[in-house]
């Protein structure tokens, strides 16, 4: 049997549902709606299901980046000085900020990264709200990094505190915060990132700092005569963690498919999600069309509602398994059960999908 490993991430699973429930209580006592049970919980099991699909992805993004600091690494960094872990910081959020920004400015980028947007709530479950295809092109914007000479080990926790930091500012229950706005990723500068309001789209990259948006013109402050609205321009209007994953690759391909001519349909990957044909109408790119529509959230059964909510409780536990023995399981094994988790997930999200639009329509 598989020894048990702990691993960071092992940690980070509970501690972040527990901060979830912490901020629905404490909404209720404050008097503020800001959760809805279905998102809330479509939310999570997004995230988790991305564990177990990244959870590998992860491990090659460290060993590549491991491979070309051994090699190729420039200088020679002293791991018990500050500097190095704040330059390693600043660097690493600086390659972050056009991380993110490629992923809502390249297609077939934005293909991945809307799975985050795709709710129409803001709170803690949202941050958990993460694709499952993201990993493929990431690692290679944090390459400069590795050139660096910057240790592997330095590079993994400081992506991981960065990672962590973006968490406590997907929240509507703190406003804005005096003079930390001028510099840093807040609550409020978050909330217009997620938004679709004009004024909203392609805004506030960063992710600890506010500073590179600053710079390259992307920074844009929440507006108090005009209250954000959160989510996707073209509503999802689905609870399945599997199709939030895929519904915008297959409406992609199918605009590629649709193209006469090899320049439009590499434009359908590479052009912004605005972009459409010349001498076309104002497409169905998500981008470029706001429906005024928004996902309801019927009354469903209870036991649907119940079914979600042991489907988290469950595949949160089996991927705390997972994570903890995944390193001495063969490649197939890990391959196998990610694929059971995802089909899971699939079969749960479609029927909770058709008792919604049941319940809508009834």
């Amino acid at each position: 049997m598989p020894e048990f490993v702990f691993s960071p991430t092992i940690v980070l699973i509970p501690l972040l549902i527990c901060l979830v429930v912490i901020e629905l209580g404490v909404s209720r006592l404050l008097g503020r709606s800001v959760y809805t049970f279905q998102d809330s919980i479509t939310s999570i099991n997004i995230g988790i299901m991305s564990q177990f699909v990244n959870a590998t992805g992860a491990v090659i993004s460290a060993f590549m980046y491991a491979i070309i600091q051994a090699k190729y690494g420039t200088f020679t960094w002293d791991l018990t000085s500050p500097f190095t872990w704040i330059f390693a910081l600043l660097l690493y959020d600086f390659m972050y900020y056009w991380v993110h920004r490629t992923g809502h400015e390249v297609n077939m980028f934005w293909a991945s990264h809307i799975t985050h947007h795709s709710s129409e709530q803001f709170n803690l479950s949202t941050a958990l709200r993460q694709a499952s295809t993201g990993f493929y092109f990431k690692w290679v914007f944090y390459m400069p990094l590795a050139i660096l000479g910057i240790p592997v080990q330095v590079f993994v926790i400081i992506g991981l505190i960065d990672l962590l930091y973006q968490v406590w500012v997907h929240t509507r229950l703190v406003g804005r915060l005096g003079w930390l706005e001028l510099f840093l990723v807040t609550p409020s500068n978050h909330r217009v990132h997620h938004g679709k309001n004009d004024y909203c789209i392609d805004k506030n990259y960063g992710g600890v700092f506010s500073v590179w948006d600053r710079l390259f013109g992307t920074y844009a402050d929440e507006r108090v005569d005009e209250p954000v609205r959160f989510g996707i321009k073209t509503p999802l209007n689905s609870w399945n963690p599997v199709w939030s994953n895929l519904h915008y690759w297959v409406g992609m391909f199918r605009k590629a498919g649709a193209q006469s001519n090899w320049r439009d349909k590499l434009m359908c990957f590479f052009g912004e999600p605005v972009w459409v044909p010349q001498g076309s109408p104002v497409g169905d790119i998500e981008k470029s069309v706001l429906t005024g529509e928004e996902m309801q959230e019927p009354d469903s059964p209870a036991l649907i509602r119940l079914s979600g909510l042991l489907m988290t409780v469950v595949s949160a536990g089996l991927l705390v398994l997972y994570l903890g023995s995944k390193q001495q399981l063969p490649a197939l094994v890990q391959i196998f059960i990610a694929s059971f988790a995802v089909l899971a997930f699939a079969s749960v999200g479609l029927v909770w999908s058709k008792a919604s639009r049941r319940g809508a329509t009834s």
